[in-house]
This record gives C-alpha cells, sequence and structure tokens, in this order.
C-alpha cells in the first residue's frame, strides 16, 4: 500500500486541520457543467479506501454520474427544480426560493493513487456514498 501523501504536496491554500485530521479542500472545476449549484460533501480517508458522501436531495439517481480521472473524483448530475404543482396562475407569490438546482459537478483531488476498478456507489434517501479502493 502506498504511503499517504504528505501536506507538503498539496498548496497550503487547500489544507486545513480539524482536531487530528487534515481536510483537504475540494473544488468546482473549469468545466462548463459546474456553473450550477454545489452539493456538500464529506470525504474520508481509511486505511484501504477512501469514502465520500455526497448531499443529493431531489436528484433522480439517473441524473447522477461518478467517474474518475486519475486521482480526481468527479461528480456530476442535475436537480431539477422543485415546483409548487397545480396550475402557474394559482402561484401568486414567491415566498423563499433557497433550494439549488440545475447541473452540477464537485471535484475531490484524492491525495493517494485509487484503482478504478474498485468503486462502489449507494444512494439511499438523498445521500450518495462513494467507496474507492486505494492502489496497492
Amino acid at each position: 500500500m502506498n504511503a499517504p501523501a504528505t501536506l507538503a504536496a498539496f498548496p497550503s491554500s487547500v489544507v486545513r486541520e480539524w482536531g487530528e485530521i487534515t481536510i483537504l479542500e475540494t473544488r468546482s472545476s473549469g468545466h462548463p457543467f459546474a456553473m450550477g449549484w454545489r452539493p456538500a460533501v464529506n470525504a474520508y480517508c481509511c486505511h484501504t479506501h477512501f469514502v465520500v458522501f455526497a448531499d443529493l436531495a431531489g436528484v433522480p439517481p439517473e441524473a447522477i454520474t461518478v467517474s474518475l480521472d486519475s486521482n480526481r473524483l468527479i461528480i456530476r448530475g442535475t436537480r431539477p427544480a422543485p415546483a409548487p404543482g397545480g396550475a402557474r396562475a394559482e402561484t401568486t407569490q414567491l415566498l423563499a426560493l433557497e433550494i439549488d438546482y440545475g447541473v452540477f459537478e464537485r471535484v475531490l483531488d484524492l491525495p493517494q493513487a485509487v484503482d478504478p476498478n474498485d468503486l462502489e456507489t449507494e444512494y439511499r434517501d438523498g445521500v450518495l456514498r462513494i467507496q474507492i479502493g486505494l492502489k496497492a
């Protein structure tokens, strides 16, 4: 198993400390697909794999794609806009509009080499769980 990447390999602008855990910041890419909203993620590095959770409430499973590009995890998809239903003429006033919708993309630069053939996903209750095995 490869040793974890040293923090010196990452610019100081992307590294934060949280207790004894180092957090690598994530970003949206420059890809035009990334112009929508940005779902929240939690990411963990375990001894043999990475585990990533993405908050994708309201996103149909068929609208989500997960891919690996080298050591970069890419999560893309589209969330439809929630609508009140009924005839449009029945809606007389917008009171709040806080739920993000449209296309999204999250890119996580992983600090260790991963095995693209060891990728598992599970989508339940609006949360996408991704597990990626580390390269031996």
